[in-house]
């Protein structure tokens, strides 16, 4: 720890939070949500292996979820695709997958709580925590990885652009948690998801309509056009919403 950082003092997110405990999506409906290959977000939840210097190895989930209801239904809840989130932010930069693990243990032994990623202390903190943890690293490969992710600035550490773009996505609460979280794959498109709002399902956040709903119009057979008069919304917005919805979802 840098000598002239304070140690976090941050109040854990209880597993009977409803962000923690409500499984909100499957693997591809975050993954689509996110931009991402399913195959990423499903390795991200579950673990994979990897061929390392001694063989086989195997990581461990980085990304919290629930058991599902049954075979097939959601089972992420609202802080794991918040950590999905800033994963992809930090995939997107260079951070090697089996590399990510390390520095998700980094984060956590400053702050002092599970699911850091999701915790507003990243983006007050997490850049000095990750600069320092990258000057002691003994893995030159991820000292080099991580410092494609911060880099200082007018005596500070920041996080380079292009992930304080991803973490300016995400709103906390008064209690430092992850709140509601805007969507990249609508963009520009302002869809959010928010446990206060419409159980936590996907929607327009000046109007609070469900974009689920807005895609099943089209899937039931009413024009692009209709769609956008009655939900005073521009066409390519409608189409937007088509394209992350490819099949008809229930209502």
């Amino acid at each position: 720890m840098s000598a002239s950082r304070q140690p976090l003092r941050l109040q854990p997110l209880k597993s009977t939070d409803d962000r923690a405990a409500i499984p909100l999506f499957t693997v591809s409906d975050a993954a689509r949500f996110l931009k991402l290959p399913s195959e990423t977000m499903r390795n991200w939840v579950r673990g994979y292996d990897w061929p390392g210097s001694r063989g086989k190895e195997h990581t461990e989930p980085i990304v919290t979820s629930v058991p599902p209801e049954k075979h097939g239904y959601p089972n992420i809840p609202f802080v794991g695709i918040t950590e999905a989130l800033v994963l992809t932010a930090f995939k997107r930069q260079g951070i090697r997958m089996h590399k990510i693990k390390q520095v998700l243990l980094a984060l956590e032994r400053e702050v002092g709580v599970h699911n850091a990623l999701a915790n507003k202390s990243l983006f007050t903190a997490g850049a000095d925590i990750l600069w320092d943890f990258a000057k002691s690293a003994q893995d030159h490969d991820l000292r080099d990885e991580i410092k494609q992710l911060v880099e200082p600035s007018r005596g500070q550490t920041v996080f380079v652009p292009a992930v304080r773009q991803y973490l300016q996505h995400i709103t906390y609460d008064d209690d430092l948690w992850a709140l509601s979280l805007r969507l990249p794959a609508f963009e520009p498109l302002n869809v959010v998801i928010d446990m206060r709002r419409n159980f936590g399902r996907p929607i327009l956040d000046k109007s609070r309509v469900r974009v689920e709903d807005i895609a099943n119009r089209f899937y039931a057979g009413d024009t692009i056009d209709s769609i956008a008069a009655d939900f005073e919304l521009d066409r390519d917005e409608v189409e937007s919403i088509v394209r992350v919805f490819p099949v008809r979802r229930a209502a």
